[in-house]
């Protein structure tokens, strides 16, 4: 067992005598003493994790350290040495974080010895626990959650310390092709190397995340010059890019990276994040592996490098872009209830083409707008073909994007598409993501308003994935929550992941909502949303997005058999 380290702060050496002496007849001896008589540095000691607890003695500046460790999240113990033990002040200690305390004249050896053992054991189980729920369960490298809370730390020392940081964020290319070439084994074994790979190289400080399926972040801390963001993402790039062997044979990875640096281009969470992802979009649409700045982007489109740009224009032109549809499910009855429609590029050489990897650009370019009414029109159009098959109870979500509810003509060209087309509005559905919601929530809000009026339902697309916010679900006219799919996949393996979505879960339902599951992959997956009380599931467990015209066969074959199934 080895010795545990205990920071005991006090100005009073008789308090430094006492403690020492009974921490000295600790049997076995497990514990190693530092004392502080000041603290010129307070944040830095309180968060030191070289510290495995802290006794710190009752002083005018004691409520106001307790407020600081609690401000910052730290997670070293701390034990209160007080003159007296009013309930009053026990009460006020313990509010403000403190893990236990003392009592001056009464310390007893076998008190101190046992305060110290059970709030070092909690505090390391508590951070084993948080461990695990901010850990990836595939690679073991840090998830959405972890992810967030580690950016926002190195933003915070950002500040405290006048030094940068920086964010790499790195999307796989056309890693839905490994899939369906090799494999869904291949290709979580290539993720896993990947993140392995990632991992070798970063430097001590720095942190390596699985944000989703194909995409990756690293966090570089203290950092001293743009030349070494550039640097690592080289190393990165040509890390990642060596070949790897799926199924016997020799494969190679092409990934695209964007950096952006803190607090230059950001100095909040979601405007590093945005501001990277921005720079890896740009990467995105030049072929083979490429990073760019996020400062490069003013200067790109106009590069002449980039024929997806000049792509993209002629797509809007000649209105290339399909709708395919995923069938959402529910889970009491087994029929189809519901719709996703799912933009697709009908690219004339490439050929399909995944939003991934067209739309993030898309909003950049400023064509959102046209597509996203285009989407619209298509949904309509869609719902009168479902009648005419016979399928009149089945509703369709589209997505909307920042720049559609930033228009303030959005609710009025919605109003005159539906009325056109002759649907029910409460059958055309609008999906918004967090993200949208965030970038402007007073804009979101009056927008949503506007459409509810109208007959229009909406549903809060990825919850669950680290950026929640419950005030959403009460300011906002939200009718369902769709849990995200990074928590469906692992739900009926994974403590953690099974405990979100049994919360999210849970939660919907005493708000009255509705609630939808992604990306639900196997049968034990859907029988755990189903024991869970979820509503609704969506994902290929049942089908992938398909054209509209196979969606009367499907509904007829799940129809055939749910009767099949019940038949005695």
């Amino acid at each position: 067992m080895g010795l545990k380290n205990i920071l005991i702060i006090s100005e009073d050496k008789t308090d430094h005598l006492v403690l020492c002496s009974s921490l000295e007849r600790a049997v076995p001896q497990r514990f190693n003493v530092t004392i502080a008589t000041s603290l010129e540095r307070p944040i830095d000691a309180l968060m030191d994790h070289s510290n495995d607890a802290v006794i710190l003695a009752q002083a005018p500046e004691t409520d106001y350290l307790l407020r600081l460790a609690q401000k910052n999240e730290a997670s070293v113990p701390i034990i209160v040495l007080l003159a007296e033990a009013s309930p009053a002040t026990v009460a006020r200690v313990k509010n403000l974080g403190a893990r236990d305390f003392l009592v001056r004249g009464n310390i007893q050896d076998d008190l101190l010895h046992r305060i110290l053992d059970y709030s070092i054991e909690l505090s390391a189980a508590r951070t084993r626990i948080q461990s695990l729920s901010n850990r990836d369960a595939l690679t073991g490298v840090l998830n959405r959650t972890g992810f967030r809370a580690h950016v926002e730390r190195a933003i915070a020392r950002s500040e405290r310390h006048q030094s940068n940081t920086a964010l790499l964020y790195i999307n796989i290319d056309r890693f839905t092709n490994i899939n369906d070439q090799y494999g869904e084994g291949a290709g979580d074994q290539a993720i896993k190397v990947i993140a392995k790979r990632l991992s070798s190289k970063k430097r001590n400080t720095d942190s390596v995340a699985r944000l989703g399926g194909d995409e990756f972040a690293i966090v570089l801390e203290d950092v001293s010059a743009e030349s070494n963001v550039d640097m690592v993402a080289e190393k990165m790039m040509a890390s990642i890019s060596e070949p790897m062997r799926l199924n016997q044979q020799q494969v190679a990875i092409e990934v695209s990276i964007g950096s952006a640096v803190c607090p230059e281009n950001g100095g909040r969470f979601e405007d590093l994040v945005e501001a990277a992802r921005n720079a890896m979009s740009q990467a995105k649409a030049v072929p083979g592996n490429k990073y760019f700045r996020y400062t490069d982007q003013l200067s790109f489109n106009s590069s002449g490098s980039s024929s997806l740009t000049a792509d993209l224009r002629q797509a809007v032109r000649n209105d290339q872009f399909e709708l395919y549809y995923q069938p959402r499910i529910d889970l009491k009855s087994e029929q189809v209830v519901g719709l996703e429609a799912l933009i697709r590029w009908a690219h004339p050489e490439r050929g399909l083409v995944r939003p991934d990897e067209f739309l993030p650009l898309c909003e950049n370019m400023g064509l959102m707008k046209i597509i996203g009414h285009r989407v619209i029109e298509k949904a309509c159009a869609a719902i009168n073909w479902l009648d005419n098959a016979g399928l009149e109870n089945i509703d369709v979500a589209v997505n909307v994007s920042f720049s559609q509810f930033q228009d303030n003509r959005f609710s009025e060209i919605v109003k005159d598409i539906v009325e056109t087309s002759g649907i029910e509005p409460k059958r055309l559905e609008f999906e918004l993501t967090e993200s949208v919601v965030l970038k402007s929530f007073a804009q979101t809000k009056l927008r949503m308003e506007e459409l509810r009026k109208l007959g229009h339902s909406f549903s809060l697309d990825d919850f669950g994935t680290g950026f929640s916010q419950l005030s959403h679900m009460t300011e906002l006219p939200i009718s369902a929550l769709k849990i995200d799919q990074s928590f469906v996949n692992g739900a009926a393996t994974n403590k953690q992941h099974k405990a979100v979505c049994m919360m999210i879960i849970d939660m919907a339902q005493r708000l009255d909502l509705k609630v939808i599951a992604e990306g639900a992959e196997d049968l034990e997956q859907v029988q755990f949303l189903k024991n869970a009380n979820c509503h609704q599931v969506q994902g290929f467990y049942y089908s992938p997005a398909i054209p509209l015209q196979q969606i009367p066969r499907f509904a007829k074959e799940q129809m055939y058999s749910q009767s099949s199934f019940e038949a005695p």
